[in-house]
């Protein structure tokens, strides 16, 4: 079943393109079942994440080593972070996709609501301020994961201190985690209408003619990613003493349900489920993942190494070595804690590239195969959730046996188990 509702998807994502490039007009106004099928899924991700993440956190019952994983947390993420955007920028200064691109090709999308939040991207006062909530049920629903994430860490400190009086508590919101995981599992048996829509509104509204100036652009972005997930992440498998063919068995399909729908949100509980299945414990999943959804994005960490140097060889602009490692610099800072902002992949880049001194009107120009693009980085992101969860589990010295991988969640519903 599993398979099967993976196929669906794929083929209502070919099915919907076509639909949106016959029928433009029709794509288009049909985004409002699309948009309402991401509403479902949002709808239900921030309970599935306040709820695993208390009982993650007050199961660990031991702050000392909270606090051990959440440092090992943060400095993977550094790392491979930083590492990925050294890939980006090596594979875009070989491959050179902006040169020779004819400008007057490309029309220029509107990049106005991207620059109403470009000063709160480089103000790094304000995010690191943004990150403790003045009031938690406005951060939840405003979406700011880091705020969010704050408080039920502090909270789930809290609960521990408290010993067996936080019991009950701890049960109830077991209880609730797992019917949110059950809500995932019937918000999903409608996926393939959702992704039909969003595809069919992306074509509509921007037509296949964009693509073919742009196709350099894209290849190079897919190439990159290509890069990342079979030769980077196969290497930090082998470190892990993981098979990398299992990882690929576990995650193909929530990779295409990421990409079909351009949000890594949409396989968050599933995601979870697997990983428990994979060998890495709820402790770890349940801090790992909603702390990477702001601060761990690979695949779009990936594409701003690439999106910027093609907008100076767009316009010719020779980046120095200094300006290329001061860039770097930005986008480690600037990539952080914006996850909530809509469009954040451009609007850190848009901040980014205006601060080293390119042109706000090339990301204008690139704005229009955005979507395109961002179903690769969207599939990339879901793997290294993966990985930086079971890097961690290896680092605490709790990684496990594989135990066979759930097809959504433990709970029952219309999907079934699939063993390794």
């Amino acid at each position: 079943m599993r398979v099967r509702m993976a196929l669906y998807i794929l083929l209502a994502t070919v099915l919907g393109g076509l639909f949106g490039y016959l029928f433009p007009h029709a794509g288009i106004a049909i985004k409002p079942v699309g948009d309402a099928f991401i509403r479902l899924i949002k709808m239900v991700v921030l309970p599935v994440i306040v709820s695993t993440l208390l009982v993650g956190v007050a199961g660990i019952g031991d702050i000392r080593r909270m606090g051990r994983i959440g440092l090992k947390t943060i400095v993977w993420f550094e790392f491979f972070t930083t590492l990925i955007l050294f890939l980006g920028l090596i594979v875009a200064n070989v491959v050179h996709p902006g040169t020779g691109i004819d400008l007057s090709q490309l029309p220029k999308g509107d990049i106005s609501k991207l620059q109403s939040n470009t000063a709160t991207v480089m103000d790094g006062t304000t995010l690191l301020l943004n990150i403790i909530p003045t009031n938690f049920l406005d951060a939840m629903a405003r979406s700011d994961m880091l705020a969010t994430i704050f408080f039920c860490v502090m909270f789930g400190i809290a609960l521990v201190g408290l010993g067996e009086r936080a019991k009950p508590f701890v049960q109830f919101m077991d209880i609730v985690s797992q019917a949110s995981f059950r809500l995932v599992n019937m918000v999903m048996t409608v996926a393939p209408i959702g992704v039909f829509a969003l595809m069919a509104a992306t074509i509509g509204t921007y037509g296949v003619k964009l693509v073919i100036p742009l196709l350099r652009l894209i290849g190079t972005a897919y190439l990159a990613l290509a890069l990342l997930v079979f030769v980077v992440f196969p290497i930090v498998a082998l470190c892990l003493r993981i098979r990398i063919t299992d990882v690929y068995k576990m995650v193909w399909d929530l990779m295409l349900i990421g990409a079909s729908t351009g949000s890594t949100e949409t396989v968050v509980p599933q995601l979870m489920d697997r990983l428990e299945r994979f060998g890495v414990p709820k402790s770890i999943t349940s801090f790992v993942i909603p702390a990477g959804l702001p601060l761990n994005s690979d695949g779009t960490t990936l594409y701003l190494t690439i999106a910027a140097p093609f907008i100076a060889q767009l316009f010719g602009i020779h980046m120095t070595f200094i300006q290329q490692i001061t860039m770097i610099l930005f986008f480690i800072v600037t990539s952080k804690g914006v996850a909530a902002v809509p469009s954040s992949s451009m609007v850190i880049l848009l901040a980014t590239a205006t601060a080293v001194g390119l042109p706000a009107e090339g990301v204008a120009l690139i704005l229009g195969v955005d979507r395109i693009i961002d179903m690769a980085r969207t599939a990339v992101n879901v793997m290294g959730h993966v990985f930086s969860s079971a890097v961690v589990a290896r680092w605490e010295g709790v990684l496990g046996k594989p135990q066979g991988i759930p097809a959504v969640t433990s709970a029952d519903g219309p999907m079934e188990t699939a063993n390794l």
